[in-house]
């Protein structure tokens, strides 16, 4: 049987009530809370980890980033082509399940290459869901409230880190108590793998939310026929005419790629050492990590996030085009001397205030980077264009952003971790900056082209 989309239908359909749009995004948001939970747990368990399997820095930068983000990207590219063509609900159900139960599998490690293989497992489930969740809120709202959207499901990731830190402090503390746990069919555990089970089990069961959203109608889809049981031919062809797509736009797409992979690189690379810094650097014990430094992620992901959200649509709303380019540069401009000088304090107050600021001023990161995509790109190729930006920028950030602070600090700074971060930030943040900068005008014309396409 063949299948058709055409745009026009679609077009036409009235988008769903601001009720229905938001409890959708919300939904989808503590999903997004729980792939981060289950992603950053790892973090507070730093040096029970190490000792117990006997892992180096680098190797446990591999495991909490290269071997997540290289699955994440290579399974991605799979998920974008399915949020193209299925229920997206249905994806992310998958994703979930697959990503809950590989957390808990990390508490069944006992060597570096059993908690790599249970790593690839997290990456390759949460792989599923912003493809699918950032096509399902495209449709849900017109363009000029979407930067806000983006930026409320971005709030998923910021809360989910900051609980990573907050209540997985408290967890870690709690089963730190005993070093041994003894669990139903499993027998003896050390505590921080009875962490892993604790916060990944419940995943399994709150999948099952994900059928409490309505599948919103695919919005501005051109005209496209697909033959049955030809699901890897029309992957492929999807890619190829993505390239086409990006080749046409090139230089919005190569500068948006560069500027917002490099921002990942702190982002989401950098916040790998938080924990690590403070405990070496100030002594503090995991629950104590975990209270303030969760606290300080959560509000300053939220407040962040809501400005930046609410000020580039307003940018947007009064013409520029380019309000997703030029407001991330400019953040990332801001943010750089915010952050070295939170990790060249000798005082952790210092610190969290400073790093309060620096995290303030970049928590926008995704909403920016999935409005600026999903703005120019055509509703059929808004999942795999997002799985491809996280292919490329994705193991750039993701993967390389733990790898660059641990090679500075090891091999340049004689094992600093404030030094690594210091010089990562000083590298990167400007360099994005410049790029996203750069990369406005062009910004500007491919969004008023799509704009006429509609």
């Amino acid at each position: 049987m063949t299948t058709s989309e055409t745009s026009t239908p679609a077009a036409a359909a009235p988008f769903p009530t601001p009720a229905v749009g938001w409890y959708a995004t919300i939904i989808l948001a503590l999903m997004y809370w729980f792939s981060v939970l289950d992603r950053f747990i790892i973090g507070l368990m730093v040096d029970p980890i190490k000792r117990d399997l006997g892992l180096t820095d680098l190797q446990f930068g591999m495991l909490h980033g290269t071997a997540f983000a290289v699955t994440f990207a290579v399974v991605g590219i799979i998920a974008g082509a399915l949020a193209d063509r299925f229920n997206r609900r249905w994806v992310i159900f998958t994703g979930v399940t697959i990503w809950s139960l590989a957390t808990a599998a990390c508490g069944l490690a006992q060597s570096f290459w059993h908690m790599l293989y249970a790593r690839v497992g997290v990456g390759a489930g949460e792989a599923t869901l912003n493809p699918c969740a950032t096509s399902m809120i495209t449709d849900l709202f017109p363009r000029e409230r979407l930067t806000t959207a983006m930026a409320v499901y971005a709030m998923g990731s910021t809360v989910g880190s900051g609980c990573a830190y907050l209540f997985g402090g408290l967890i870690v503390a709690m089963v730190a108590q005993s070093n041994d746990f003894v669990l139903p069919l499993i027998g003896s555990v050390r505590s921080w793998q009875a962490t892993f089970f604790i916060v990944g089990l419940p995943g399994a069961l709150f999948s099952l939310m994900i059928f409490a959203v309505p599948e919103p109608v695919r919005r501005g889809a051109r005209a496209v026929k697909r033959q049955a049981n030809s699901f890897w031919r029309d992957a492929l062809g999807s890619y190829m005419t993505l390239f086409r797509f990006i080749r046409g736009r090139s230089r919005f797409f190569m500068l948006h790629y560069a500027g917002f992979g490099l921002g990942a690189m702190i982002v989401t690379g950098a916040g790998t050492w938080y924990p690590a810094y403070i405990g070496r650097s100030f002594g503090w014990k995991a629950d104590k990590i975990g209270l303030y430094l969760g606290v300080t992620l959560v509000i300053s992901g939220v407040l962040g996030k809501l400005i930046g959200g609410l000020v580039v649509d307003g940018m947007y709303r009064r013409g520029r085009r380019d309000a997703q380019f030029r407001w991330y540069g400019c953040s990332l401009l801001a943010a750089a001397p915010l952050g070295m000088l939170a990790f060249n304090s000798g005082n952790p107050w210092v610190f969290l205030g400073f790093l309060f600021l620096f995290l303030t001023v970049l928590s926008p990161y995704m909403a920016c980077m999935n409005a600026s995509l999903n703005l120019v790109t055509p509703n059929e190729l808004r999942g795999t264009g997002v799985a491809f930006f996280n292919a490329t920028a994705g193991v750039i950030g993701a993967a390389g952003g733990p790898i660059l602070v641990a090679g500075l600090s090891d091999r340049v700074f004689g094992g600093n971790i404030g030094m690594g971060m210091t010089a990562a930030i000083a590298i990167c943040c400007p360099l994005a900056a410049v790029l996203l900068l750069l990369g406005m005008k062009s910004m500007r014309e491919v969004v008023t082209e799509a704009e006429a396409s509609l």
